[in-house]
């Protein structure tokens, strides 16, 4: 017998197609903050070693929460491994699809206004330096160099 996907409902399982999950309330969520983070088996396929993330280290944090932010089949999942506070304090720094954003943005509001605290530079209390439009590509903190060339008539190559 062949097999027919929409009959079990599993036409739209891949993390690609279907909708994010996302909880009602971010003060649902009740994961750990700190120790290590083991996510299920569907969302890191491979050893139990490779699922573990310790929460210490901050490039594994954010790769533990864009993994199941991305992956998690339901709001109970989310609910289970995700930390509200932490979850405020990387938001701007995941890597995200950008329907998963939108999807937590839309339904959780005070993200989108969250500030970056993991950079200095992005202190809200910091007034904005402007500088005079220049023409042309700039990098910031370099000099601008201006050659003056002169073209030879006449001259033979």
């Amino acid at each position: 017998m062949s097999y027919v996907a929409s009959r079990d409902g599993r036409r739209n399982r891949s993390a690609a197609r279907r909708t994010p999950a996302v909880p009602d309330r971010i003060d649902k969520l009740h994961g750990n903050g700190l120790g290590v983070l083991e996510v299920p088996h569907h969302m890191s396929c491979g050893h139990a070693s490779r699922r573990r993330y310790d929460l210490e280290d901050p490039a594994q944090l954010r790769h533990a929460y864009e993994q199941v932010l991305c992956e998690a089949a339901g709001c109970r999942e989310v609910e289970d491994l995700i930390n509200p506070a932490t979850l405020r304090r990387v938001w701007r720094d995941l890597h995200l699809p950008s329907r998963v954003r939108e999807a937590w943005e839309t339904q959780h509001p005070s993200l989108r206004r969250t500030v970056n605290r993991t950079r200095p530079d992005s202190a809200p209390d910091r007034e904005p330096t402007t500088r005079p439009p220049t023409p042309g590509f700039t990098r910031r903190g370099r000099a601008q160099v201006v050659r003056n060339t002169t073209i030879r008539s006449g001259a033979a190559r």
